[in-house]
């Protein structure tokens, strides 16, 4: 029996990331629209839905006023997402 190299957790998932990067943006994603609540504190309530394609998050409000504050804050809660992310996913926030 062949003995293999011992590697740590940290460096076998770079490796699986290195070989399948479409698996680690659909992991991004998720943390992203996971974030994104503790992001939009008392706006989060008025978001009906929240998607990200291409590197491009849509933000659907149920509401004008919360769709102006966004709009407001898109620089900023582009900028504190990728940040906690350490990637630059998303390239464009939409609100409508």
């Amino acid at each position: 029996m062949k003995r293999s190299e011992t590697i740590d957790f940290r460096e076998a998932l770079a490796n699986l990331w290195d070989e399948d990067p479409e698996m680690y943006e659909q992991l991004l994603e998720h943390r992203a629209l996971d974030h994104l609540p503790i992001l939009l504190g008392s706006l989060s309530r008025w978001v009906g839905e929240a998607r990200i394609d291409d590197g491009v998050l849509r933000i659907r409000t149920t509401s004008p006023i919360a769709r102006q504050e966004l709009n407001l804050r898109l620089n900023t809660l582009r900028q504190q997402l990728n940040s906690h992310l350490q990637a630059e996913l998303i390239r464009i926030i939409q609100v409508y």
